[in-house]
């Protein structure tokens, strides 16, 4: 599976979850629908373990809402995006696999990397419509940029964080005993969140 097939995957998985969400602030009944039929969808997906074979099955596996509301049809059917309930799934049953077998994932992509001779290689990230984790690590050092953002449900707008810490570049794994190479910062926007990312990324960057 190629990895931009597999980026692009997750990416269309995550806008349908962007989509699904703004539907609480509309009517809380119709969220709480949608949250119901994706999950009963991320279910069906139980028996697919990789991120791989779930990037197959979002190409082969078109029936699957059809299946899930065949059991439980929600009165609120006729308001829902369908096509945004099964991709929303998918992003669901994602989150679980990189949950389920994190460590792994991490593995195969830091050697994938090493194969490619990338500088740097994300191990971790993970994106919810109430906010975001990401954990980028630089090959040969074993320096990570943990940057993150939170929205909660009560607040108007997003908080951003960004700390860099020491994992072991033999395998990823986080150094907790280790302190972090730079301490959390937060930051009020967007754009200065990204450009201290940015700044880090060139300033850690170096072996």
């Amino acid at each position: 599976m190629l990895v931009l097939d597999r980026e692009a995957a997750i990416a269309a998985w995550r806008r349908a979850e962007a989509r699904v969400y703004p539907s609480v602030m509309v009517n809380a009944g119709l969220y709480q629908e949608y949250i119901g039929v994706v999950r009963s969808v991320a279910e069906l997906l139980r028996d697919v373990e990789t991120e791989d074979d779930l990037v197959a099955a979002w190409g082969e596996r078109r029936e699957l809402v059809r299946e899930a509301i065949s059991r439980s049809a929600p009165p609120m059917l006729g308001l829902m995006d369908l096509e945004a309930v099964r991709d929303a799934a998918f992003c669901h049953r994602h989150r679980e696999i990189t949950r389920e077998h994190g460590k792994q994932i991490a593995r195969e992509r830091l050697e994938r990397a090493r194969r490619d001779q990338s500088a740097w290689v994300v191990l971790f990230d993970d994106v919810t419509p109430l906010g975001s984790h990401r954990l980028e690590m630089h090959v040969a050092s074993g320096r990570a940029l943990h940057a993150s953002s939170e929205l909660p449900l009560d607040a108007r707008r997003p908080t951003f964080k960004l700390e860099v810490v020491q994992l072991d570049p033999a395998d990823g794994t986080w150094l907790l005993d280790k302190p972090p190479v730079m301490p959390a910062q937060t930051f009020d926007t967007r754009e200065e969140w990204e450009a201290r990312i940015a700044g880090a990324r060139s300033l850690f960057g170096k072996s």
